[in-house]
């Protein structure tokens, strides 16, 4: 009953996360530690007891200075999420020299907390300024209550005197490790990337470094989805895709994370990409002015899977400032992940089998807001029939819908919702027309 539900009230407070200073952002359901004495990252997040983030076992509790954490000492690779100017390259001004880069990357940032309520919690962190760029990064990390969905404003402020051309460049890593040893690489952790139709590139992705053969990297669904399985090979993709989201299985845990951003038609992107992906693993690779080489150690080359999101550019002025957010959502989901909506992601779509005066309803699903599923059928011109309730759900188990109801009178179709304790409408699951005629 609605009454006897959950609140899943937003809660902030300062703790510790594996001997780092941390922010605590929790709603019961999800969680987000937020570090900003390593760089402003968020170091983890949780959904439940399953964490999704890769963490540097080789770093917990050390905040390393500048001479440690440079080109000549090495890249302090804390793991968790980060934001960066794009693109790389060395060849010029207007590309970004990469990591290791302490400022922007492993540098103290400031924080602040910006929002303490009930309803949402939010953490804000400030890079210092770079010079060489040209740029400050602030981001704002937001939980609200009742949802996994995490957001997280991200701008970029021009502090220099002269006019800067950046992306924002955003990346998670992930967990590649396997679950029961994780000494060895995970052998069912996915991503789906929605590939643009109208791609500027045969078959809608590019490989900008690594082995073009790499069997990491697959098309599925007639051409339309990139699917990419982590093998310890070093590789990554990059894609014009225009559909605003992409989502991680880890199918060994059935453990789901969706990101969505706004996609921008027309404008210009940095590599020509909205959405990249690296494998982490060795393997040689081509650098344009030099080669690198990463060693089949897993201590040297640990066990993550890179996603990245890349906003367009956006051309400063001295003060001017750029923003840019993107959502996470974690959920729990097998493979494969088919379509992502506002209140959850699809593994299997809604069918109905009709027998008599019944319907069976069937789907997999990972939802984004606990509450209850329900069903609610229509006639043909649109006049709501009646309503079913169908199960509870919540993002912390895979939702397998396989029930059969009552089918009304004049039905022509129904849709499945998901419906909170509140009784507000959170957003649909699936669609199915029941009668042609």
């Amino acid at each position: 009953m609605a009454s006897t539900a959950p609140s899943f009230e937003a809660k902030l407070e300062s703790t510790e996360f594996h001997g780092w200073k941390a922010y605590r952002l929790t709603n019961g359901i999800v969680t987000l530690y937020v570090t900003p004495e390593i760089g402003g990252r968020a170091i983890q997040l949780e959904l439940g007891d399953q964490s999704y983030f890769f963490v540097n076992k080789q770093f917990e509790g050390k905040v390393l200075p500048e001479s440690q954490n440079n080109l000549k000492a090495g890249w302090a690779n804390y793991g968790g999420d980060k934001v960066w100017p794009a693109p790389e390259g060395w060849m010029n001004d207007d590309e970004w020299p990469s990591i290791p880069y302490y400022i922007l990357d492993g540098s103290p940032f400031k924080s602040e907390v910006v929002k303490n309520t009930p309803e949402e919690v939010a953490v804000r962190v400030t890079s210092p300024p770079d010079p060489r760029s040209g740029v400050q990064f602030i981001r704002t990390y937001h939980v609200y209550a009742g949802t996994t969905r995490v957001q997280v404003d991200q701008v970029m402020r021009n502090i220099s005197k002269r006019q800067i051309r950046w992306g924002i460049w955003h990346l998670i890593q992930n967990d590649a490790s396997d679950a029961n040893d994780p000494s060895k690489p995970n052998p069912e952790l996915y991503v789906y990337v929605p590939l643009n139709p109208h791609s500027m590139f045969p078959g809608g992705y590019y490989h900008p470094y690594g082995d073009a053969r790499n069997p990491s990297y697959q098309t599925i669904d007639n051409g339309h989805m990139l699917r990419i399985h982590y093998e310890y090979r070093v590789g990554k993709v990059a894609a014009d895709s225009d559909a605003g989201w992409y989502a991680v299985v880890n199918g060994q845990k059935n453990a789901c994370l969706v990101e969505t951003f706004k996609h921008f038609p027309g404008q210009e992107y940095p590599d020509n990409a909205s959405v990249e992906s690296w494998n982490d693993g060795p393997g040689h690779i081509s650098r344009g002015p030099f080669f690198q080489t990463l060693p089949d150690d897993p201590k040297q080359t640990p066990y993550f899977l890179e996603t990245e999101v890349i906003s367009p550019y956006a051309a400063l002025d001295p003060g001017q400032e750029y923003e840019f957010t993107v959502h996470w959502a974690p959920t729990r989901l097998p493979n494969p992940v088919v379509k992502t909506v506002w209140v959850g992601a699809i593994s299997k779509p809604l069918s109905g089998e009709v027998s008599g005066n019944q319907v069976t309803l069937k789907g997999v699903f990972g939802v984004f807001v606990p509450g209850t599923a329900e069903a609610v059928f229509y006639s043909a011109m649109g006049e709501e029939l009646s309503r079913q309730e169908l199960q509870a759900v919540d993002p912390r188990q895979v939702v397998r819908l396989d029930k059969t109801v009552s089918l009304p009178a004049d039905a022509f179709r129904v849709s499945v919702r998901v419906v909170d304790a509140e009784g507000q409408n959170r957003g649909f699951l699936g669609n199915v027309i029941l009668k042609t005629n």
